[in-house]
């Protein structure tokens, strides 16, 4: 069958009926009599019949199909340039719009949630909050300490002075393919 030849399973006055009189959506009348959504919107189209416009939803939150129950992993695919990379590609954010941490979306950073939590305050300007086994989506408050920038910047070198010192040391070679290696 082709697009000349196909016959649409219903009559214009059953498609008037269940669409006009029964108020069912185009969907419907496709899983009625077992054809797509599009077959009942071209027939409709052919017979001259207007569709509905869609009624506006409120599409928010937990009424949205999408709706994961607040928490979402915000991932970039690609680093900036200089920019270093720990385990996990990105953080989890929960919603929260009343947090004094939220963004303009109401989204606060997992880690940021938890780690103000716990010292009953939330984070200043000026604050971070570091993940000590550098896993971002080990938000453990046990893994978690708020520090300065300044404080952050030196913990991330001492690890690069660490894994200089281990290559050193012969505890870690580099191979082109694989990449780094521990060797002892």
């Amino acid at each position: 069958m082709n697009q000349y030849t196909y016959k649409t399973p219903f009559t214009e006055e059953e498609l008037a009926r269940d669409y006009i009189d029964l108020k069912m959506s185009q969907t419907e009348i496709a899983i009625k009599y077992g054809t797509s959504q599009k077959v009942v919107w071209n027939a409709m189209r052919k017979m001259n019949m207007p569709s509905r416009i869609a009624a506006k939803r409120n599409q928010f939150g937990s009424l949205n199909s999408s709706w994961k129950g607040g928490r979402v992993l915000v991932a970039r695919n690609k680093r900036q340039r200089g920019e270093r990379t720990s385990f996990g590609n990105g953080y989890y954010y929960i919603l929260d719009p009343a947090h004094p941490n939220a963004n303009k979306s109401g989204y606060v950073a997992e880690h940021v949630f938890i780690a103000a939590k716990e010292r009953n305050k939330p984070l200043v300007n000026g604050e971070l909050v570091h993940h000590k086994d550098l896993n971002k989506h080990n938000n453990n408050p046990d893994n978690l300490i708020i520090s300065t920038p300044k404080e952050h910047s030196m913990w991330h070198n001492q690890l690069e002075e660490i894994a200089v010192s281990f290559m050193k040391d012969g505890y870690i070679e580099f191979h082109p393919h694989t990449g780094y290696k521990r060797i002892k």
